[in-house]
């Protein structure tokens, strides 16, 4: 469970700072304790991956 979503937080983590990570959270209402324990919905993983451009201006690089 939340694997795909932890390699997220992972992810945005290289790219930016901490505000990056919370900012991620404030988006996707999980945050990055709580990321491990939800499911890698498609759901979950699409509105992590818009977050993620939002925050970073790039792709996501987790499918």
């Amino acid at each position: 469970m939340g694997q795909k979503l932890i390699h997220i937080y992972d992810a945005i983590a290289k790219e930016g700072s901490l505000k990056a990570k919370m900012d991620l959270a404030v988006k996707t209402k999980i945050p990055s304790t709580k990321a491990a324990t939800e499911a890698d919905t498609p759901e979950n993983i699409a509105e992590f991956r818009k977050a993620f451009k939002l925050i970073t201006g790039k792709e996501c690089p987790i499918h």
